[in-house]
């Protein structure tokens, strides 16, 4: 059984907010990517309690979340992938988790919201709004994984059961802003979710091991409940941008025939 484990750094239980701690000039930083690659142990330990046999760790945090040393020796780190969008994933994979993940961008009591970076309004791919979770999922169900198990915050949750009903999720935090912020800029925007209710790292690795044995258990026991998230051709995403300095607001459109990855490298186009 081969999982991939996408991760990233904003829904991690701890990390308290963006500029402190997950960009590289941030104070706690490296805190914070020690709090991530434990929660990524703790997924691992549970998976291959399940009976997995080969994990992935994708580490998807945009200048890196996972610390090598310290991430559990069975399992393997991807990064640096050839093709961006794809993430390393093929057709090689069993199922998909997340660690760390956060909600989309405009989402209510949300923490470090956002889809991509912090200039992103909406995204949608097939007329279905998508975060970074939808995104992977839909990349993952097109090569046919399917999505088990996800971890991070309650609003992050409550998105992915929305798009994929049988997915188990570990919430470690609950964000408390009451303002989507459609109408700010990309500066005043990223300072806009970055309220939380935080579980203590050492119980969010707990729940988060717990709840990633008890998925990988369901999925091998009847994987007919775990349909992969598969999207029907032509592929087609929308992006819309906030204002950014002087840039004004903007949205741009890609699209492919039959394959979703490719889609990514295709010539944008406004409106």
């Amino acid at each position: 059984m081969k999982i991939a484990v996408m991760t990233d750094m904003e829904g991690v239980a701890g990390v308290m907010n963006r500029d402190d701690w997950v960009l590289p000039e941030g104070r706690y930083y490296e805190c914070g990517k020690k709090f991530l690659t434990e929660e990524t142990n703790a997924a691992i330990e549970g998976f291959y309690a399940a009976g997995a046999t080969e994990i992935v760790v994708i580490d998807g945090h945009g200048a890196g979340g996972i610390d090598p040393w310290l991430l559990d020796e069975r399992a393997l780190l991807s990064r640096g992938w050839g093709v961006y969008h794809q993430f390393g994933l093929n057709g090689n994979f069993d199922a998909l988790a997340w660690v760390g993940q956060h909600a989309k961008a405009g989402t209510l009591e949300a923490h470090i919201a956002h889809t991509g970076s912090q200039n992103v309004q909406e995204n949608k791919i097939n007329g279905i709004s998508m975060g970074e979770f939808g995104e992977c999922a839909a990349i993952g169900g097109f090569y046919g994984a399917a999505a088990i198990f996800g971890s991070g915050d309650r609003a992050f949750a409550a998105e992915a059961k929305a798009l994929i009903p049988h997915i188990r999720t570990a919430e470690v935090k609950y964000g408390v802003n009451t303002n989507g912020g459609e109408n700010l800029g990309t500066q005043a925007y990223g300072n806009n979710s970055l309220g939380a209710v935080h579980m203590h790292p050492k119980r969010a690795r707990e729940l988060i091991r717990e709840t990633a044995e008890r998925a990988l258990s369901d999925f091998a026991a009847d994987r007919a409940k775990y349909p992969p998230l598969r999207l029907d051709p032509p592929y087609v995403i929308e992006t819309w941008f906030r204002a950014d300095g002087g840039t004004p607001p903007r949205k741009i459109t890609r699209g492919h025939d039959s394959d979703i990855v490719a889609m990514y490298g295709m010539p944008a186009r406004e409106g």
